[in-house]
């Protein structure tokens, strides 16, 4: 049951033919953000839904790119529903490793952004 403002994460299905949502969680989502725009057209969830006019390109607003640096906002409005496809990559791992050794993961706290006393500004110089 989708409802007014849900949120549906897709991260699973990595295949042309492979699919975690129905089309009616693309037909009724107003926003579709990617974690990269080079590999959705791969995706069943978004190729699918794309090739038969349920949903167009212009609803793939956003990838995690633009997100990251603040060219997009997430939603339009409160009851917007919103989908992410995520066909995975190693971006992913390199976003995740920064965020780990920049000290912004709580449970880990500051001390893996620390070398010998002082603070990086460069997660890959550590």
């Amino acid at each position: 049951m989708l409802k007014s403002g849900g949120h549906v994460d897709l991260i699973g299905a990595y295949m042309p033919k492979m699919r975690e949502a129905d089309d009616d969680v693309a037909r009724r989502a107003g926003r579709i953000f990617v974690d990269t725009r080079n590999g959705y057209k791969g995706s069943g969830d978004v190729a699918e839904p794309l090739s038969r006019g349920l949903i167009t390109r212009e609803q793939i607003v956003a990838d995690l790119f633009d997100l990251w640096q603040g060219k997009h906002s997430s939603r339009a409005s409160d009851g917007e529903i919103t989908m992410f496809k995520n066909v995975g990559g190693g971006h992913l791992d390199l976003f995740t490793a920064r965020h780990l050794l920049t000290g912004r993961a709580p449970l880990f706290g500051n001390n893996l952004a620390q070398k010998n006393g002082s603070r990086r500004s460069n997660w890959w110089q550590m």
